[in-house]
């Protein structure tokens, strides 16, 4: 159960419960990315993820067993998340013994998801190439957790799809009222997009033509791919921010188009 109206010790003001539908927000808690409900308070410009505003004194996570999670509204010093490799900034659970860390939002990704007949699991590390940056890793010694098709055939770390995200949300892709757009006209804003997708198709049409030369055959297989790639994104992605209803499928279906 929601409730419409919460205090939280990190703001002195009530929060009320709203949805900012299409308008991402940055999460004034965890300083994260958030997009669809969040507790705001209007006068004061906060906002705080659902996650956030109801994040446990204490929790545990099944990739870590031996872990006991303790709930910070600040990091001991300069810390990464140990989920998506990003920064923390504001809250975060902290383990101790092990020196891990996990922002709330990360903490609650779920093990398993499905949606329209994709079926995506949660990994601790990647064992092939995650299909949007090529690598295994994030960076050296940060793996990053990555969600998998049950079907092998596509990889993306949780760091990817929020720094994909992010730069669209920069570039003022969202348009509306309260994106910035940070000084881009709207043909360099396209054009971003369009660059962002040619990168992932360059490596499809390259892998496919190994595998043939018929171009036709390589069309298709590109065109098949970005279809199941459509629902694999949005699935994530809807799980990410925490908001599966139209508003993402609005937003993959506008990220696609600009390919």
């Amino acid at each position: 159960m929601k409730y419409t109206e919460r205090y939280h010790s990190s703001h002195p003001c009530k929060l009320h419960l709203v949805n900012h539908q299409r308008t991402p927000y940055i999460c004034d808690g965890c300083m994260e990315i958030g997009f669809g409900s969040c507790y705001r308070c209007e006068e004061c410009n906060y906002d705080l993820h659902p996650d956030c505003i109801s994040a446990a004194s204490s929790i545990s996570h099944p990739f870590y067993r031996k872990c006991n999670f303790k709930f910070l509204k600040s990091p001991r010093g300069e810390r990464l998340c140990d989920a998506c490799g990003g920064d923390v900034k504001g809250f975060v659970y902290h383990c101790e013994k092990s020196g891990r860390d996990l922002h709330p939002c990360c903490s609650k990704l779920p093990i398993q998801i499905e949606s329209e007949g994709v079926k995506l699991n949660l990994q601790e590390k990647l064992t092939v190439e995650c299909s949007w940056c090529g690598k295994r890793r994030l960076w050296d010694k940060v793996t990053g957790w990555s969600y998998v098709s049950t079907c092998n055939e596509f990889h993306f770390h949780v760091n990817c799809v929020k720094e994909m995200l992010m730069k669209i949300w920069e570039r003022g892709h969202f348009n509306t009222q309260n994106a910035p757009r940070i000084g881009y006209s709207d043909g360099e804003i396209k054009n971003e997009n369009i660059n962002i997708f040619m990168t992932m198709d360059r490596r499809i049409v390259g892998n496919t033509e190994q595998r043939t030369v018929n171009r036709t055959r390589i069309r298709d297989g590109v065109e098949k791919y970005w279809r199941i790639a459509k629902l694999v994104m949005r699935t994530i992605i809807s799980t990410i921010l925490g908001d599966p209803t139209l508003a993402i499928t609005w937003l993959v279906e506008s990220l696609i188009s600009s390919s």
